[in-house]
């Protein structure tokens, strides 16, 4: 089981939506934090917001599809506080295409979901192991990691490979001191929907509900999605999955390809 308390987190993403609302979680379990994120006012703000409850905290400014500036957060985290036990993989973004549409929004998507994700494995990973502590690695992926919904191409396919690259650490972290989760949600109170206002490159027109229902009773908050995080992680659950009836659909996947059946068009509760 992994403990929390007086240990050392880096979380990309950290600014605002679930990265923030699982710093302020593992705060209040008395781990010191460091926050990366691309926005850097609203890395400022979350870093006051966190320090003004007590929290150890650290910003660095950082875009996780630039391998270098990873590493250099890596850097920062160590020279600063020494040693990195958890590391949640959490920054990612989202955009609308069909599977033949949108080379660009292909590269933005891949270079932030997926390979920010290979990235903070990369950097940090041979860290944690050459420490011989007790570490552990969350990845955000999607219930689009599992069932690929229509219209969002690149972070189905982005997904789906932060799927398989944490199940492939599980199995290569057998025999080490550290273990690896992967988060899947569904609808969570979050600015994904907006995450293009930090795109180069393009003029950004707010459209906010593009991507998200605004009603739908499996809608979670970020904070409540922090509870189940530290929950699943203590009881040493691989999978965390904050909307159970996605693995339900998930399991009919499973049946389909075994009876030859057509892949599961995937539904939001509400």
């Amino acid at each position: 089981m992994f403990e929390f308390s007086d240990r050392v987190a880096v979380i990309t993403g950290g600014a605002s939506g679930i990265g923030l609302g699982l710093a302020s979680k593992l705060a209040e379990e008395g781990m010191k934090i460091v926050l990366g994120d691309i926005e850097s006012a609203a890395l400022e703000r979350a870093c006051e917001s966190l320090r003004s409850s007590g929290a150890d905290v650290l910003g660095v400014q950082c875009d996780v599809s630039d391998k270098a500036q990873v590493e250099a957060l890596a850097i920062t985290a160590y020279e600063h506080f020494g040693n990195v036990h958890f590391l949640a993989n959490n920054a990612g973004v989202v955009s609308r295409h069909k599977a033949w549409e949108g080379p660009d929004d292909w590269d933005w998507v891949l270079g932030i979901d997926l390979m920010g994700v290979i990235y903070g494995v990369q950097s940090f990973v041979p860290r944690m192991l050459a420490s011989g502590e007790p570490g552990h690695i969350m990845n955000t992926a999607s219930t689009a990691g599992l069932l690929a919904f229509p219209g969002i191409a690149s972070y189905n396919v982005a997904k789906r490979g932060v799927v398989a690259l944490s199940e492939t650490l599980h199995h290569e972290f057998a025999k080490t001191a550290l273990s690896v989760s992967v988060l899947c949600p569904g609808i969570v109170d979050t600015n994904i929907g907006t995450s293009e206002r930090n795109r180069e490159g393009i003029e950004y027109k707010p459209e906010p509900d593009k991507f998200l229902p605004s009603e739908g009773k499996e809608n979670l908050t970020p904070d409540e999605v922090a509870e189940i995080i530290v929950d699943e992680i203590r009881r040493d659950i691989f999978w965390i999955l904050p909307h159970k009836h996605y693995g339900q659909q998930a399991l009919e996947q499973a049946n389909r390809r075994i009876s030859g059946g057509t892949p599961v068009m995937p539904h939001i509760e509400r």
